[in-house]
């Protein structure tokens, strides 16, 4: 998977917006007002993601070209190297889905309720 498939995949997770919030050199996929997913644009192959600190020393132990994100908090957001041997695309699609389920299963009940009625207009 390359960067613009992580790209297509965050966007098509439901009630996902982007925006730029760092600069004109990171793009952040939020779900309710939240990141759960960014693409810095000057490290090419590169998708940083939030995980659940209860699973995030099993999924960096397992995966060389997953470690801890830089500059983002210690032991809930990881950094996926795209290009790496280990990391298949259906990988990418599964720690996307983790990222944005825990981000979702975070917001408040009535955020949460709120995006939901949205699409029932």
């Amino acid at each position: 998977m390359n960067t613009e498939e992580a790209r297509e995949y965050c966007l098509s997770k439901p009630f996902t917006t982007e925006d730029m919030p760092f600069g004109d050199d990171y793009v952040a996929f939020r779900v309710g007002g939240k990141i759960f997913a960014g693409l810095p644009l000057e490290q090419r192959q590169v998708l940083v993601l939030k995980c659940d600190p209860a699973v995030f020393d099993e999924i960096t132990a397992t995966y060389p070209s997953i470690r801890q994100a830089w500059h983002w908090h210690k032991r809930h957001w990881m950094e996926l190297h795209l290009e790496g041997e280990d990391i298949a695309p259906e990988l990418v699609r599964e720690l996307t889905d983790h990222a944005y389920e825990w981000v979702f299963s975070h917001l408040t009940k009535k955020a949460q309720r709120a995006l939901t009625e949205q699409t029932s207009l």
